[in-house]
């Protein structure tokens, strides 16, 4: 009898059979995919918000950054204080000649087709490239400095850059401090111009034409700015196959795995139009 209750013990007390254990291993790993298949779902779907956020930041950075600048293109105070008893900070000829810088100048350039534009302005203005404001005058007025701004594009950087020189002015030359090819924005695949002509005086712009094709240049009153911007790499992402059209030029797919979106808007440039 205690030989029939101890197998009776034994057999209470034996493990599982190989195929419970199949059975339990095979659930388990039908589990684990389910919950990496979600986990990916889930990743890719906050890459992917990410993504868009991040777009969407930048294009507000660039279109803010850049109409801050560009909006004091044209301002030229000097002929108002001609005849004025001010000190605006140094001396200047009391008859302008044809040497005052244009607020637009020719060394903006069309880079053709796909490749990038560029664009140099000349603004006056009482602060200079870091935002400061200039040394007063003997009125305790900031003085006027000249600032010359160019943005262009690195590509090999896919950054939206700029170089900003600023100083006293001196007419028919260039201001003397100079901060070259400052970043900022990154994840910027192309960087276009338009250049908006008032042709009638009405002091709106009439046609919008590229760089160098316009029929005077100091009858530019308005800038339409192209970007593709696009977003960091997203490894769930195919690569992006669309064809985008900015401002009359397509841009082809792109075999990275990326966001890309155009952004187009219009800067008035203030102190040239009514």
């Amino acid at each position: 009898m205690n030989n029939i209750k101890s197998l009776l013990k034994l057999d209470r007390l034996k493990g599982f059979s190989v195929i419970e254990l199949m059975v339990a291993l095979a659930i388990t790993a039908f589990l684990l995919i389910g919950l990496v298949q979600i986990f990916s779902s889930v990743r890719a779907s906050y890459d992917l918000q990410e993504g868009l956020g991040r777009l969407q930041e930048n294009a507000r950075f660039a279109n803010s950054f850049l109409a801050e600048q560009l909006r004091e293109t044209g301002y030229f105070p000097f002929a108002e204080h001609e005849n004025l008893n001010i000190n605006i900070g140094f001396s200047f000829p009391s008859v302008l000649t044809g040497d005052v810088p244009p607020p637009i100048t020719n060394n903006s350039t069309d880079g053709g087709g796909t490749v990038s534009d560029s664009l140099e302005v000349n603004i006056f203005s009482e602060r200079d490239c870091s935002g400061n404001l200039n040394p007063a005058t003997a009125t305790g007025n900031p003085a006027i400095g000249h600032k010359q701004i160019v943005f262009n594009h690195d590509a090999a950087n896919d950054e939206l850059q700029y170089t900003c020189r600023f100083g006293v002015p001196v007419l028919g030359a260039n201001p003397p401090t100079v901060i070259n090819n400052q970043p900022i924005l990154n994840n910027v695949e192309t960087l276009q111009f338009q250049f908006g002509e008032d042709r009638t005086g009405d002091g709106s712009a009439d046609v919008y034409v590229d760089a160098g094709n316009w029929l005077t240049v100091g009858n530019v009153v308005s800038l339409r700015v192209g970007l593709i911007l696009t977003s960091p790499t997203i490894g769930s992402l195919p690569p992006d196959n669309q064809t985008i059209n900015l401002l009359n030029t397509d841009f082809g797919a792109s075999s990275l795995q990326q966001l890309r979106r155009p952004v187009v808007f219009n800067i008035n440039l203030r102190n040239q139009t009514l």
